[in-house]
């Protein structure tokens, strides 16, 4: 369904002024008040004690600061239960600058979210290799993943979370285990190079499903580009008029 197919009234914002309170805590912790407040409907007291982690008996009160300032009163309570973050980012965007603070603290924990994902990714490739600790890099072919996670975060923020050939995604294919997961490609061998070198997200690293990197990786005689690979793909999508191996369905 169309994002603005879910366009409903929402209830009119009533924000009290109060920003002193509202600027104590991290935009972490306001994002995370917002999210189980609209998703889950949690309440002041349990969002006081299990996000804001406070001290004493507050009677949700921290909490309420934070959405009180928003305007976002107990109608808006567990409103977007159900719904993808992604898609209430959307329609919080289609109702104007009234919503232009609680939804760059929503965007702000997509990002944190990805990346927790990215440093997972990284953590399980390392535990895969038999390495406790990343130390000085060795560069080799077929490497798979870029393990600076600033680079792979701005990579993915950049240019998204598509196979750059083949158009491949994972979460489209298997749900919540692949959400926010790529493989990153380094466009300059790691191989030819001698020493390290600053890396630039937007330049230098394309994603790619896990069948095409290894396509590009598979001779060692003669690495593949990425223009070259998608030729390729595009010329057997062709021939065969079908869908085999990592095209999407």
């Amino acid at each position: 369904m169309n994002f603005k197919d879910q366009i409903f009234e929402l209830p009119p914002l009533k924000p009290n002024g109060r920003e002193r309170e509202f600027k104590y805590y991290s935009d972490e912790l306001k994002a995370k008040v917002i999210f189980e407040h609209l998703f889950n409907g949690k309440t002041h007291r349990w969002m006081d004690k299990n996000i804001l982690d406070t001290n004493g008996n507050t009677n949700g009160r921290n909490s309420a600061n934070i959405l009180y300032y928003l305007g976002m009163k107990a109608d808006y309570r567990g409103i977007f239960k159900g719904l993808k973050l992604s898609t209430v980012i959307k329609i919080l965007e289609h109702k104007g600058q009234d919503y232009a603070y609680a939804v760059n603290l929503l965007k702000f924990l997509v990002e944190a979210e990805i990346v927790q994902t990215v440093k997972s990714d990284i953590e399980a490739e390392m535990q895969e290799e038999g390495k406790a600790i990343e130390g000085n890099i060795k560069y080799y072919y077929g490497k798979r993943y870029e393990r600076d996670c600033k680079n792979r975060m701005l990579a993915i923020k950049k240019h998204g979370l598509n196979c750059y050939v083949c158009g491949f995604n994972f979460e489209e294919k298997y749900g919540k285990y692949g959400k926010d997961f790529i493989e990153v490609h380094h466009i300059k061998p790691l191989s030819t190079l001698e020493k390290a070198v600053e890396i630039n997200p937007e330049t230098d690293l394309v994603p790619l499903c896990a069948n095409c990197h290894r396509m590009i990786h598979r001779r060692k005689d003669y690495i593949l580009n990425v223009d070259e690979l998608s030729e390729v793909v595009k010329e057997n999508r062709e021939k065969a008029n079908t869908s085999y191996g990592c095209y999407p369905k």
